[in-house]
């Protein structure tokens, strides 16, 4: 007896195997978007692409200056400048995954409408480039760690793990964001405030457990870029492992990737049509 062929209703969203299949089959499609995003940012400006690494660099000058010198929140961290270099060059690079790829289907309006793919390659190509504009200025990092008297310790090289398990949780939180701006637009306009109070959230500038208190230092601890701040300041400026704080990050990152890629699949058959 010939197999029955089924139908598959217009209208209905994928199941999870079949979109991961789509998704996978157009990944070179999603590593052309990063690559073509990484060499459009900043092509207009005289500089180019050195701003990659010139933003966080003036960033960190100007927070030196007014909390390291005038503040003094350098207080308990032997080198701040290298403290500070690992905070911001780590937060920006979430912050700036996060709010492209909430972005991300905002701007593909007319992509969208004119071709048919998985929509998760928009969000996920804007990670991923900003994934490749982060390692410069990662490399700067370590350099800065270098220049300001920190010895090459083994535990570097889990640098790349963490980067890993960091990007990760960006696309997940920029497949939640994605679909939360596409039914929102006005979200483009509450993340800058969401990201200013995650910054100092996040201990950016100051070593949490010397300046609040251990009510407080909780809210800290449940804070999954606080976690990924302090176990890449783990590795860089102490050569310690920190199993908890892997634990907090890594787990945060499934989390995320997990509960990201159901939300946003659920509202597949519905991006582009507003």
């Amino acid at each position: 007896m010939a197999a029955q062929a089924t139908l598959e209703r217009l209208g209905d969203t994928p199941s999870v195997a079949d979109y991961l299949r789509a998704l996978w089959r157009r990944r070179q499609f999603a590593v052309a978007i990063a690559v073509g995003e990484v060499r459009s940012q900043n092509m207009h400006t005289v500089l180019g692409n050195l701003w990659l690494v010139l933003n966080p660099l003036l960033q960190m000058g100007v927070y030196y200056l007014v909390f390291g010198v005038v503040i003094g929140t350098d207080r308990g961290v032997d080198n701040f400048l290298a403290f500070l270099a690992v905070g911001i060059f780590l937060f920006h690079y979430t912050q700036r995954s996060i709010m492209a790829g909430a972005k991300s289907l905002l701007k593909n309006q007319g992509f969208i409408r004119s071709i048919q793919f998985p929509r998760a390659v928009l969000p996920l190509a804007t990670v991923l480039a900003h994934g490749l504009s982060f390692l410069p200025a990662g490399a700067v990092m370590v350099v800065i760690a270098l220049a300001t008297g920190e010895s090459p310790h083994w535990t570097w090289l889990l640098l790349i793990p963490l980067f890993v398990i960091q990007t990760v949780f960006n696309v997940g939180m920029a497949f939640m964001m994605a679909r939360l701006t596409d039914r929102f637009p006005d979200m483009q306009n509450v993340l800058p405030f969401v990201f200013r109070l995650l910054f100092y959230m996040s201990g950016v500038l100051f070593l949490a457990d010397r300046f609040v208190t251990p009510e407080t230092l909780v809210w800290f601890q449940l804070n999954p870029i606080w976690a990924m701040l302090s176990t890449g300041r783990g590795i860089i400026l102490d050569g310690t492992l920190d199993g908890v704080l892997w634990l907090s990050a890594g787990g945060w990152a499934i989390f995320a990737l997990v509960t990201g890629f159901l939300v946003f699949r659920a509202g597949e058959r519905n991006y582009g049509r507003g």
